[in-house]
């Protein structure tokens, strides 16, 4: 029993898995010279059916993040999504943990982006057509034919074709008989008063179909604007697994879209919120979260408007006995990856049922055998999922095994290039949702990764140690990643000596650099490392290390900070010999125990209008001519071991940052922040 030429095929729902679905079966009947008559029945549909996009109304009900993966399948199908209905092509995701953050960057290989699923929120300026219509108006250029209207049931004939009963627009009821019908309902409309009776309908006919579990999630539109996102999230995903005691959260994402914000919530108190009565109560607590406030310093519902707001219901698990004679269940009613990508699970299965019913048949055997490898894959990738999510959980809440990791990710950035990341290739693997979760558990337990993250540790330890020892607190500021990608060192290098005017020494014996963005106007930071050697200063505070400035004035040329140590009771100074305000700050160290020094501020405009401060430090060990001198300088060289350096300047890079964009922050609040943001 299959598709004859010129049979007749109905889509209930005309969402990405219907549209992806006739999409698929009209280019594969037609590539087989079997033409088709496919009609999409959607109650959204304008009454003339014209599909256009701007017509096409109705919820986002997602966060709206189109995959590489996604995007890959799309292109394949030679669906290329334009301009005009993609909102932000994103550069990095970042996965928060309560020690560090963790950047992934996209390959350049690869596309992320987001888009806007519907119409809303109304007062979008920059009009951009949904991506749903967009896929249906595909669809149509196909041949397919919208009908406008409600199925409220669906049953067989003697025959045992199937008859969906439809209500129009106008209240008529149509009965249309079918050869095949694809129920791509998605897992809301089972919610709706109407869809119920759908359900109803479908269950007599097949009593053993069983919805897949759904879990409530809450999805809200904020319009902060595009100033105030291009300044802290430019071209970037966000992705939180932790709320608070008071708000329990699983999986928070924050994506951009222009001048708006999704913020896409799952928890246990999403699950017990009442919604729409608990929406503000829990966005306001969402956004002044600690971990948010450093992501979106100072945005409030008193400042931002929330300008849409849903709360879909997310398929968790697969549906039970989702197939009958030409009929089947499809996309997220037939079941999705768990908390990933609904709109990648549609199109695969789209896919799978265009093969199916072309190749194997539309009776219900036929149905089972042909998705029997999906739903298969889809059932196992959600148990390892589950599995998955609790392990990354439990850590990144962790702030000892959140630093632990992140260390281990630190490292293998520093010392490998992007393809060789035993950790790191995990971590996009979970953040993209790129690879089989199967997968991702049996990388977890490879040898490079093991070894990778017992390095982690044993360094993550050794620091903790150095903190204590120098007397270090991280305090209320945030850590911020600042380690330099290996294969971004020299490209850096080359930008700081151009900037200082200066030549760098090829092979130092010693060499440390760091990296961090600054989301404040140059001119705070550079006032900002003026303070170094101050006594209000907040980096540098250093245990048995005094660091004072002994003579000039902050960031004028001759300032002399000296290095003061107890024990062994040394001194070393540092002379700033050249500055270039708001640009650098080169300082000579003299040489005590060390030779052909250098400690340079750089500071360099970033494409998003914020900066990224350098900070470099380099010299050669002095190693002495009579043998006491050797061991003195032996001695020397290990009571601050290079390592020392990595914990000293991590937390004075991080320290200057909060202080300079505090200062920024201050001058901003004063205009309307942040929606006004200049």
């Amino acid at each position: 029993m299959i598709l004859k030429p010129n049979s007749r095929v109905h889509i209930i729902g005309g969402g990405p898995a219907g549209s992806l679905f006739a999409i698929h079966l009209l280019r594969e009947a037609e590539s087989g010279g079997r033409p088709l008559q496919v009609s999409i029945i959607d109650q959204r549909f304008g009454q003339d059916t014209d599909c256009d996009p701007q017509c096409f109304t109705g919820c986002n009900l997602c966060a709206g993040v189109i995959s590489p993966q996604l995007h890959k399948e799309l292109n394949t199908l030679g669906i290329h999504i334009p301009g005009q209905v993609m909102c932000e092509s994103f550069s990095h995701i970042w996965i928060h943990g309560s020690w560090k953050n963790f950047p992934l960057k996209v390959p350049k290989s690869q596309t992320l982006c987001s888009v806007f699923r519907g119409t809303l929120p109304k007062d979008r300026r920059d009009y951009r057509p949904g991506f749903d219509s967009f896929l249906m108006s595909t669809a149509k250029t196909l041949g397919v034919q919208p009908i406008a209207g409600t199925v409220e049931s669906i049953r067989y004939t003697d025959r045992r074709t199937p008859v969906l009963g439809v209500q129009t627009h106008s209240g008529e009821t149509q009965h249309i008989e079918s050869d095949f019908i694809c129920m791509a309902t998605g897992v809301n409309a089972w919610h709706l008063p109407g869809q119920n009776r759908l359900l109803e309908s479908y269950q007599r006919i097949n009593p053993g179909f069983t919805p897949p579990d759904t879990r409530q999630t809450l999805i809200v539109e904020m319009k902060p604007g595009k100033p105030f996102l291009k300044t802290y999230m430019d071209r970037e995903l966000y992705l939180i697994v932790s709320g608070s005691r008071t708000l329990l959260l699983e999986h928070a994402a924050l994506v951009p879209k222009g001048d708006y914000l999704t913020i896409a919530l799952v928890g246990k108190s999403i699950d017990r919120a009442i919604f729409p009565k608990d929406t503000r109560r829990v966005i306001q607590t969402f956004l002044s979260l600690p971990q948010v406030q450093t992501i979106l310093p100072g945005m409030s519902l008193g400042n931002t408007p929330m300008t849409c707001m849903c709360n879909p219901q997310m398929s968790v698990g697969l549906s039970q006995s989702p197939f009958e004679d030409r009929i089947a269940v499809l996309g997220d009613a037939l079941g999705a990856r768990l908390y990933r990508d609904g709109l990648y699970s549609a199109c695969i299965s789209a896919g799978t049922l265009t093969r199916t019913v072309l190749h194997e048949g539309v009776d219900k055997q036929s149905l089972n055998r042909g998705f029997a490898d999906l739903l298969n894959w889809l059932e196992t990738d959600n148990r390892y999922c589950r599995l998955v999510f609790g392990l990354t959980q439990s850590i990144l809440k962790s702030n000892l095994m959140c630093r632990i990791f992140y260390q281990t990710f630190a490292s293998e950035m520093k010392f490998k290039t992007s393809e060789s990341w035993p950790l790191g290739k995990i971590l996009w693997n979970i953040g993209s949702g790129s690879a089989d979760y199967a997968a991702v558990v049996k990388d977890l337990a490879t040898l490079p990764v093991l070894r990778s993250f017992l390095t982690g540790t044993v360094k993550t330890f050794r620091n903790i140690l150095t903190e204590l020892f120098f007397g270090i607190r991280w305090g209320a500021f945030g850590r911020y990643p600042a380690v330099i990608l290996k294969e971004k060192r020299e490209v850096i290098k080359q930008s700081i000596e151009k900037a200082a005017g200066i030549t760098l020494s090829p092979k130092p014996q010693m060499e440390r650099m760091y990296a961090i963005k600054v989301r404040a106007p140059a001119r705070a930071i550079y006032e900002e490392l003026g303070r170094f050697g101050d006594i209000q200063s907040k980096f540098l505070r250093l245990r048995f290390v005094n660091v004072k400035r002994i003579k000039g004035l902050p960031n004028q040329v001759g300032a002399v900070v000296r290095y003061s140590a107890r024990f062994p009771p040394i001194a070393m100074d540092v002379r700033l010999i050249r500055s270039i305000p708001d640009r650098v700050l080169l300082f000579e160290p003299q040489e005590l125990f060390a030779q052909n020094g250098i400690l340079l501020f750089d500071i360099t405009p970033t494409t998003d209008g914020n900066n990224r401060l350098v900070i470099y430090t380099a010299f050669d060990y002095k190693t002495g001519h009579t043998p006491f001198q050797k061991l003195l300088f032996k001695a020397l060289r290990h009571t601050f071991p290079d390592y020392a350096h990595d914990v000293v300047w991590n937390h004075a890079i991080c320290s200057i940052k909060a202080q300079a964009e505090q200062v920024s922050r201050s001058v901003h609040q004063e205009k309307g922040f942040p929606g006004q943001l200049t």
